[in-house]
């Protein structure tokens, strides 16, 4: 009797997921629709790739009682308890770092929506946080000529102190969501640290939205003197009246949760993700990432960000809420600038 193939489920719209995984001959590939998750118990997979949305914890090992690998194609793990994973025999797999690149351009984008060449010079990019995407944003800042300090206490010979990056023409955040220890990020930003930005501040979060306190967030939407690029938000998606508000707020750009989505970003999550389970599973190896991507689209990195705020801020004018994930689950093909 031939032995029946473990099984792996992973959510519809996950780029690049159809033809990576169909290079796989000893797990057996299928997909589900996002807000189906719940239904796939029954099916009994081994294997169940979900977006960050599913707490990875003691209710999904017993949800899932077949799942012995649970993963998810980007980076994030403040989702997960591994405690939990450990005590049940589970193994998490994520992509650390996949999309770095995806980010940091986003990143430089920003700076060009908000500044005209002629005033790159003098500009400081202040960051906080400097892993994969603080090190790939300064990256670009190197290359392009612009001045940059970082602060991040896990590099301390290198970096700057906190209050000379706070005094920077630009501050943008690049840290994970840790809620214990001395360095959690966790409500790191308050209304102190908010009110004390000189105006014409450049704010940049892709970080997570928990990083800021409520009322720091709040006081930043008043400050039009402030120029804000957001993201993510604190709940994620927004709710109706919350996003109603973020609609009418002048000098910002808002997005949902897709800084790290081009086609880099994200084929190259699904493809760490499928590099660990060839060798789990004995596999043979793939194809080159770069087999996989598309060389030519409309929807481009470089004029992409005016696109996604109108949008966003039109699906919120509507009462929309279902939009931010919507976009999310769905999202186009978005070319790289190739600065990484």
């Amino acid at each position: 009797m031939q032995q029946k193939r473990p099984i792996l489920y992973y959510p519809e719209g996950t780029s690049y997921a159809e033809k990576i995984f169909a290079r796989f001959e000893k797990i057996e590939v299928r997909s589900y629709e996002p807000h189906s998750i719940s239904n796939l118990a029954s099916e009994k997979p081994e294997i169940l790739i979900a977006n960050t949305r599913l707490k990875v914890n003691e209710e999904a090992v017993s949800t899932f009682p077949s799942v012995r690998i649970f993963a998810t194609v980007s980076s994030g793990t403040d989702h997960v308890d591994f405690n939990s994973l450990k005590r049940n025999g589970r193994i998490f797999l994520n992509a650390p770092g996949c999309n770095a690149g995806s980010v940091a351009e986003y990143c430089y984008v920003s700076l060009m929506r908000r500044f005209s060449l002629n005033e790159w010079n003098g500009l400081t990019v202040g960051m906080i946080g400097h892993g994969n995407t603080g090190k790939a944003f300064h990256k670009i800042l190197k290359l392009k000529g612009i001045d940059s300090v970082f602060y991040d206490p896990f590099y301390k010979a290198e970096s700057v102190s906190p209050e000379e990056v706070l005094r920077s023409s630009v501050l943008s955040y690049h840290v994970p969501l840790t809620k214990e220890g001395p360095d959690s990020t966790y409500r790191m930003i308050g209304e102190e640290l908010i009110a004390s930005l000189k105006p014409g501040t450049v704010l940049i979060n892709t970080s997570r939205g928990e990083i800021f306190s409520p009322e720091a967030f709040s006081l930043l939407m008043q400050r039009d003197d402030l120029f804000k690029v957001i993201d993510v938000f604190d709940p994620e998606p927004p709710s109706a009246e919350f996003g109603f508000r973020l609609a009418e707020v002048s000098g910002s750009v808002f997005t949902p949760h897709i800084a790290g989505y081009s086609q880099m970003g994200r084929a190259s999550g699904t493809y760490r993700v499928a590099e660990k389970l060839a060798i789990l599973y004995k596999e043979g190896p793939l194809p080159p990432l770069e087999s996989f991507l598309l060389n030519e689209g409309e929807f481009r990195t470089e004029t992409f960000l005016s696109e996604e705020d109108s949008t966003l801020r039109t699906a919120w004018k509507k009462g929309d809420v279902s939009y931010f994930e919507r976009r999310r689950n769905s999202y186009p093909i978005r070319l790289d600038l190739g600065l990484v």
